[in-house]
C-alpha cells in the first residue's frame, strides 16, 4: 500500500508559483498551531479541522498539502526537534515524499532537495546524521512495549508509515458494493481471508449505506467475538458504534445489542448510522446500569493510551504519556470487572484494546484472571501487530463464564 504523505506528481507540477509561495508562508503558521495544540494535549487532526473551517479561503489542494506536512511534521519529529522551523519542515517533507512540493523548495531555499519518501527506514536512517529509529518513538515507549526485545524495531517501522483506509461491506451487500468501486474507478484490495473487507488508499467518497470506515484490527475483534442470530450483546463502550454495526450485521441483523458509552454525541452518531445501514437491533444508551445481566456476550473495547494507533496518529507519540498509560490501566480494571457481573454463565467476555502495553494488555488479562476465577480465556488472546494489514495494533481476548 502506498504512503499517504507522498505528495501526487501531477498535482505538483500544476502549482502556479504564487500559489507555492502562499503555501511556503501558511505552513509554518499552521505546523506550529498544531504543535502548541498537541503540547496542550489536543489532537492534531481536530485542531486541523477547526482551522480549515475558520479559513474557508483555502481549496482542496491546499488543505491536503497543509494536513500532509503537519502529519509528517509530527512522524519524524523525534528527528527534527532540534531543527529551526523550516528545516524541521523541509527534512519532514523530504523523508515522506517522491517528489518535492515546489512550496518546501521555497521554505528551504533551495531547489536541489532530495526526495527520501522511497528508501527503507534504515536507508533514511543513515541518510540523516545523527539520528537512531528508536528517537521516532518517546524514550518511555520501549519500558511499556509488549516483549519489546521482539516488538519495538518492528513498531516503529510501522508508525513511520501510514495504513490503508479498510473498509467494511455488509454481508450481503459485498457484490454491489464492489461494483460501486470498480464503477468510480476507486482501487481497492479485497482481504485474503475477510471476504467482506477491501483496503483503499485515501478517503474516497462511497455512497452506498452497506459499507463503513473500520479498521481490520477493529473488524477482527467482531470476528472473535462471534455473535450469532437471536443473541443478546452489549457493547460496552461502543463510541460511534462501529464494532456495534459489525456484531449487527453478524448476527444478521437478528438478536439485541445493547450499546453504551458516556458520550451521548456519539450515541447520537450510532443511532444515525445504525438508521442508515437499516440495522433495527441496536439500542443506544448512556451507561446506566442495564436491565438485564444475563448476555450472551459482552464485549469491553476499553479506552486505551491508543499506541496501536500511532500510525495514523503520529501526534499522538508526543502526547502520550507513560502516566497514562498507568491511569488507563487503572480505569480498564474497573470496567472489565464492573461488565463481567452482565454474563451469563456460559457466556463470552471479549476484551480489546488498540494498545500494544503489556499492563493494559497480558497484564489486565491476568489480574482479571486472578481475580475473577468464574471466568476463562477461551483460547489464546489475540495480537494484531500494526505490520500486519498492515492497521492499527490491537489485543483480544474472549473469556467464557463458568
Amino acid at each position: 500500500h502506498g504512503n499517504r504523505y507522498s505528495p501526487r506528481m501531477t498535482v505538483q507540477r500544476e502549482i502556479p508559483p504564487h500559489a507555492a509561495r502562499k503555501l511556503a508562508e501558511l505552513a509554518p503558521v499552521v505546523v506550529q498551531i498544531a504543535a502548541d495544540a498537541v503540547a496542550a494535549g489536543r489532537p492534531a487532526d481536530v485542531t486541523l479541522a477547526n482551522h480549515f473551517r475558520a479559513h474557508r479561503e483555502l481549496g482542496s489542494r491546499d488543505r491536503r498539502f497543509l494536513s500532509d506536512l503537519v502529519f509528517s511534521f509530527f512522524r519524524w519529529r523525534g528527528w527534527t526537534r532540534n531543527l529551526d522551523m523550516n528545516s524541521a519542515l523541509a527534512l519532514s517533507h523530504r523523508l515522506d515524499a517522491i517528489e518535492i512540493h515546489p512550496a518546501i523548495a521555497i521554505l528551504a531555499a533551495r531547489s536541489d532537495l532530495q526526495p527520501l519518501g522511497s528508501l527503507s527506514l534504515e536507508e533514511k536512517t543513515a541518510a540523516v546524521a545523527g539520528v537512531a529509529p528508536e528517537d521516532l518513538v518517546p524514550a518511555w515507549f520501549r519500558e511499556v512495549l509488549h516483549e519489546p526485545d521482539n516488538h519495538l524495531r518492528k513498531c516503529i517501522e510501522a508508525f513511520q508509515k501510514r495504513p490503508p483506509t479498510w473498509l467494511r461491506i455488509a454481508r450481503r451487500h459485498v457484490e454491489d458494493v464492489l461494483r460501486e468501486l470498480q464503477s468510480k474507478a476507486i482501487p481497492y484490495d479485497r482481504h485474503p481471508a475477510m471476504s467482506e473487507t477491501v483496503s483503499v488508499t485515501g478517503s474516497p467518497v462511497i455512497s452506498s449505506p452497506h459499507v463503513e470506515i473500520q479498521d481490520l484490527a477493529s473488524q477482527i475483534t467482531g470476528l472473535i467475538c462471534d455473535p450469532k442470530s437471536g443473541e443478546s450483546w452489549r457493547d460496552v463502550c461502543a463510541g460511534s458504534g462501529g464494532k456495534s454495526l459489525h456484531l449487527a450485521d453478524l448476527m444478521k441483523n437478528q438478536g439485541s445489542i445493547r450499546a453504551t458509552d458516556v458520550r451521548e454525541s456519539a450515541l447520537t452518531e450510532l443511532r444515525r448510522r445504525a438508521k442508515r445501514a437499516g440495522v433495527t437491533i441496536i439500542t443506544a444508551h448512556g451507561t446506566g446500569r442495564p436491565a438485564r445481566e444475563d448476555f450472551d456476550g459482552v464485549l469491553v473495547d476499553a479506552p486505551c493510551s491508543g499506541i496501536g494507533t500511532w500510525s495514523r496518529n503520529p501526534d499522538a507519540r508526543w502526547r502520550t504519556t507513560n502516566d497514562d498509560v498507568t491511569a488507563r490501566a487503572e480505569a480498564q480494571a474497573g470496567i472489565l470487572h464492573a461488565s463481567a457481573d452482565a454474563v451469563r454463565t456460559g457466556g463470552r467476555l471479549v476484551y480489546s484494546v488498540c494498545t500494544l502495553t503489556n499492563a493494559e494488555t497480558v497484564g489486565m488479562i491476568d489480574s482479571f484472571l486472578n481475580r475473577r476465577t468464574d471466568f476463562f480465556l477461551d483460547g489464546e488472546p489475540r495480537w494484531v501487530w500494526p505490520w500486519e494489514g498492515p492497521c492499527d495494533g490491537m489485543f483480544i481476548a474472549k473469556m467464557r463464564r463458568r
